[in-house]
Formats: C-alpha cells, structure tokens, sequence
C-alpha cells in the first residue's frame, strides 16, 4: 500500500448518524475507497476475514464484542486501525493494541484527515524501515502517544525522567534515556552524551570546541547545539564518516 494506491476502507459503527459522516469523511478523500461498512463486532470480524482492507474505523461501544475485542482477534490483519468513539477512557487500552489514532466524538473533518495523514506516515515508514511498529511509545500528560521514529529530533535526560523533542511538541515521560534508547533502532538513533540521544538524520554538522570536545548542531528550526560527550565522541565521527 501506497500513497498514491487507493486505501479500502471499513467502516465499524453501530450509530447510523456516526456512519453517514464517516461515509461523508470518506468521500472528501480521493485516496479512500469505502469498501465494507459493519454494525458490530462479530460482522466485522466476518468481513476482516473475507477481504484485505488498508483502513479500518472502528467504534469501541458495538453490539456483541467490543471494538477492542475486535481488533484484538483481527491481530493476523494488516489494516491500520483507529478508533472512533466518545469514551476517552479507553485509549490507552487502544494503542496497547498498536491502533493508529483515537477520535473523540464529535470530530471534525481537520481532525480525520489528520489520523488519514499519520496512517499513511506510519506506512510509509513501515515500508522504508521494514519495521511494523516505526513509533516510540510514551505516556505523557495522562495520554498515550505513538511518535514516529522520523519525528523525533532528539530525547534528552530530565532528572529521573525523559524528554522526546519533536518539531511540534517536547513531550516529557518517566520513561528513563536508556530505555529510551534501547526501544529505538540503532541504525537511526544515536547516543552522543549521558544527557542525549539523537537521531542522526537531524544531525547538520560536528564541530569542535574548545577544550578537546565536540559540538553537535541540529537541522531544525532552533538550529538546536548539543554537546558531545568524551566516551561517544568516537563512535559518532565514525557513524558519520568523519574519522
């Protein structure tokens, strides 16, 4: 699946003024093809295992199993799924389950084409990293967040906590660097001092400093310096041919 394939779509709601604005949403984007609508859970599972769907909107509050139930036992499926219901409650539940977003009801259209947006991210990052999960995952206000692997600036160590820096927002976790770091690939994240770890396509230049150290300045819209710690000096130079 592609951006530039079209997308099929289910649509899993038991309201039907909630499936008439979703089939409304769908229709707005040219890259979304409804292909199955479904008013509970059991007829859903019926149809994820008929047909290969791209897409899949799926209400939490449905006749018989839940829309968790569902994609727990839709695990085999490779659809993205996200939710769309009116109890926040669950949302963490949902992305336990590696859904791609969670809409509250009422949303607007902004808002759909957004979770349209970060789906076709997540897959393409899927594609170009071969990886199935291309997102950290960290609670941060209460709320649980999936930030893709390419969003990511740097993380940066707080005391006993964590802060993930990305273009849009700093988001701050318990979660300490280390475990951090070792929840990253390696192939795209780097530690460059006890204090940071980046990601290396953000890495502008390395420059020297006074004292023997280094310098590490960012490609983004701060023009963010970090310092470069003794022990990791080596290993960065080498990771970006500079040795």
């Amino acid at each position: 699946m592609s951006e530039s394939q079209i997308w099929e779509v289910l649509i899993v709601e038991d309201e039907y003024p909630a499936r008439m604005l979703m089939i409304d949403y769908i229709l707005q984007c040219p890259e979304l093809k409804l292909s199955g609508i479904a008013e509970n859970g059991e007829k859903a599972l019926k149809l994820l295992d008929e047909k290969t769907f791209d897409l899949v909107f799926l209400d939490i509050n449905l006749p018989g199993k839940s829309g968790l139930e569902v994609l727990e036992l839709a695990k085999n499926q490779k659809a993205k799924f996200i939710f769309t219901t009116a109890y926040s409650e669950y949302a963490v539940n949902a992305f336990e389950l590696e859904a791609v977003d969670y809409l509250l009801k009422p949303f607007a259209f902004e808002r759909f084409r957004k979770a349209i947006d970060k789906a076709l991210k997540i897959s393409r990052e899927e594609k170009q990293t071969g990886s199935q999960s291309p997102y950290l995952r960290i609670i941060f206000e209460s709320a649980t967040y999936l930030l893709l692997y390419s969003d990511i600036q740097f993380v940066s160590a707080d005391n006993k906590t964590s802060v993930v820096h990305t273009k849009e927002k700093d988001y701050q976790t318990s979660r300490l660097l280390k475990d951090i770091e070792e929840s990253l690939p390696n192939s795209q994240f780097i530690r460059i001092h006890r204090s940071y770890l980046v990601n290396i396509d953000f890495i502008a230049n390395l420059r020297y400093d006074k004292g023997g150290a280094y310098l590490v300045q960012l490609k983004n819209d701060d023009e963010t310096t970090l310092p470069v710690g003794r022990a990791f000096a080596k290993q960065l130079k080498d990771t970006l041919g500079l040795s």
